[in-house]
This record gives C-alpha cells, sequence and structure tokens, in this order.
C-alpha cells in the first residue's frame, strides 16, 4: 500500500534512530534498548532490526507475548531479551524455554524458574532487582543478603545482575533520584567483590542517564531518548537528540463553512464567521488524544499551523484553515514533527493534555501504519 492510499500514518526515520543511538553509545556503560509497548509505539517489527543493524545486542520488554515477538525477528533467537515487569510464576516456563532474563523480585517466582529450568534442563539468568524507593517491585534492602544466599543455591538458576527503578529521575528536584543511587550503591557493598564483578549493574533510565553519574553501572536502560524525545521538561540538557516518528493524516474534506456553522459534535464549537474546514482522517480510534479537542493543532504542507476546531472524534478531526493558507483533499497534514522550520513535538502534546510523553507515541493504535524513512 503506498501512502497515497494510506488515510494516516507514522514515519519512522531510521537517521534519526541511528544518529540517537550514537549519541547514547557515548554515555558509557552498554546500551540495553527498551522496546516494550512495540517500542513505545514505533513498530517493534521496524525498529529492533534497525536497532541490531547499529550494533545493538540487548533488548528490554515487559511482558513474556512480548518476548516472544523478538524472538521470532531475524537473528533474534539468542539474543540477550530482558523482562523488566513482573511475570506471574505460571510463566516461569516460558522464561526459561524462552532464553530470557527475568528483573526478579519474588522468591516464588524464582523457585518456579527454578523447577522450570530443571525440567527442561536448562538454566535460566535472573537480575535481583532492589526496591531503593519505588515501591512497585523489587527485594527489600535489609533482605538482599538472605535472598542472594537462596537464590544463588537454587538449581538452575544464574544470578547475572542486579538493578533497580528510580521513583522520579524526571523530578525538578534531584534529591530523590540522588538518594536513591546513593542507596543502591550502598548495597551493591553488601554483594561479595568476586560475584558483583562478575554482574550486570543497571539503575538508569533516560532521565537518570542525564542526570547521574553512571561510572558504576555496565548496562543503562534508555527508552524515549532512544526514540529522540525528551524525558522531562525539568531536565534541561544539551544532550542532542533526534525524533524519530513523525505522525501525518489525510484531509478527507474540505469546505467552506458559512459563520454560525457548529463544528463535530457536542456544538463545542460553533464558527464566529465564514472559514475553510478540512476534515483530518485520524482520531482517538487510533490514539490520537481526545483531550485535544479544542487546543491541538496539525501542521499544513506549507507549514501553516491550522488549530483543532470541535471534538476530536474516534475517527476524524476538524481543522481550521487559516486565511492565505490552502488544504486540498488528499494532502497530508503533520500531527507530530516538523514541516519547516515549525514542529509539533511528542513532549509539546504531552504537555498540553498534561500526560507524560510515553503516552502520546504508545496509544497509537494499529490503524496507524508504520512506515519507515531513511
Amino acid at each position: 500500500m503506498t501512502n497515497e492510499r494510506i488515510r494516516c500514518w507514522a514515519e519512522i526515520s531510521e537517521a534519526a534512530l541511528a544518529f540517537n543511538i550514537r549519541q547514547l553509545n557515548q554515555i558509557g556503560p552498554a546500551v540495553m534498548a527498551v522496546v516494550k509497548a512495540d517500542a513505545y509505539g514505533h513498530d517493534v517489527n521496524l525498529v529492533v532490526p534497525l536497532l541490531q543493524k547499529y550494533g545493538i545486542s540487548r533488548f528490554a520488554v515487559a511482558t513474556v507475548a512480548e518476548a516472544a515477538e523478538l524472538r521470532v525477528l531475524p537473528d533474534m533467537d539468542s539474543t540477550q531479551i530482558y523482562l523488566m515487569a513482573a511475570v506471574l510464576p505460571e510463566e516461569a516456563d516460558d522464561v526459561v524455554a524462552r532464553g530470557l532474563t527475568a528483573m526478579a523480585s519474588d522468591t516464588a517466582f524464582v523457585k518456579a524458574l527454578s523447577d522450570a529450568a530443571v525440567r527442561q534442563q536448562r538454566s535460566v539468568s535472573v537480575h535481583m532487582e532492589i526496591d531503593t524507593g519505588n515501591g512497585r517491585a523489587g527485594i527489600a534492602p535489609e533482605n538482599l543478603s538472605s535472598t542472594l544466599q537462596v537464590w544463588s543455591s537454587l538449581p538452575g538458576i544464574k544470578v547475572t545482575g542486579v538493578c533497580t527503578h528510580f521513583t522520579s529521575a524526571d523530578a525538578f528536584d534531584p534529591a530523590d533520584p540522588i538518594g536513591q543511587s546513593g542507596l543502591f550503591q550502598g548495597l551493591l557493598c553488601e554483594i561479595p567483590g568476586q560475584m558483583l564483578s562478575e554482574l550486570a549493574v543497571h539503575s538508569a533510565n533516560s532521565p537518570a542517564a542525564l542526570r547521574l553519574n553512571l561510572t558504576d553501572s555496565t548496562l543503562f536502560r534508555p527508552g524515549l531518548l532512544l526514540y529522540g524525545i525528551p524525558p522531562s521538561p525539568a531536565l534541561s540538557t544539551d544532550f542532542p537528540y533526534h525524533p524519530v516518528l513523525s505522525l501525518k493524516a489525510r484531509a478527507l474534506l474540505v469546505r467552506r463553512m458559512p459563520a454560525g456553522s457548529d463544528i463535530s459534535y457536542s456544538r463545542t464549537y460553533r464558527l464566529p464567521k465564514e472559514a475553510t474546514i478540512a476534515t483530518i482522517g485520524i482520531g482517538y480510534g487510533d490514539g490520537y488524544p481526545r483531550r485535544l479537542s479544542g487546543i491541538g493543532s496539525v501542521l499544513l504542507p506549507c507549514g501553516a499551523e491550522a488549530p483543532i476546531r470541535g471534538r476530536v472524534c474516534m475517527d476524524q478531526i476538524c481543522v481550521e484553515i487559516p486565511d492565505g493558507a490552502s488544504l486540498k483533499q488528499g494532502d497530508a497534514v503533520t500531527l507530530i514533527g516538523a514541516v519547516g522550520n515549525q514542529s509539533i513535538s511528542v513532549s509539546q502534546i504531552a504537555q498540553m493534555i498534561d500526560t507524560t510523553p510515553h503516552e502520546i507515541t504508545t496509544c497509537l493504535t494499529s490503524r496507524v501504519v508504520r512506515t519507515l524513512e531513511a
């Protein structure tokens, strides 16, 4: 299907992704690319082969199903795949069979992994997750030594790493991530030196990588920065990045509407004067946020900004074409990305509707066709 026949699509830039990888490689520790949630909505089937092409060999996902999807991609049969989120003991057999590394905090789950490894006559790699303040998962700090002893004694279990997860590395006040990092570093001292030297050590996501010293880490876990999205407005940084995703949609109708016309559902907007209204083929059924009703905008091919009028619908939005600009049926508008010197970023949209940038791209549905651009 050619772009001319697609109503809405996301362009994934190989050049931007390659640039971001080069920048991330300069931080120091090895990159564990976070590709959960369909590579943050960028299409894991497009992104992972590109990451491999540019030297990435470690990938992190949230679920066993996501890991299974990665395993069937070309050249992924023996690549390191990490499970970042807790999974159920009932999934232990799949974890072992697929050769996954689990970031674990539950001894019951690790015992289930051990039983599965014995049944399959295999071993399984485990990273010990320590709860340094996130509260979502992790071994309590006071239980680290005893838990390490138990896990290390289980047949088929190889403890190959230790990690934690920051709760607010993207906050304006750096005190919390600095405190968590200090606690984590102190807990590492409880691990025997020879064992620690053989473990992968990681804690940093994108904002933590920009904010903290990672000299004691062997890995870090970039997500947003990998895709060229700044992790937080709180972090003013000179770190360079290029946005990987652009979102576009076509004008389905372009009509001249008289003053007093109501636009879209619920009569939330009425034209104060005659205007040109274009109906664009994208809506919340495609993952474009309904909360942008009446406040969002798109960029026309000439670079002019066209505001959304009325409600964002499931399949369509209406925009007003400003005086002096034009748009024809079938023309593409840009909802995320740049046209000339004008741009609409993921971060701008997230700030407009008071959400995280992650939500903007991960909520794009399968109706949005992903296309690869050089």
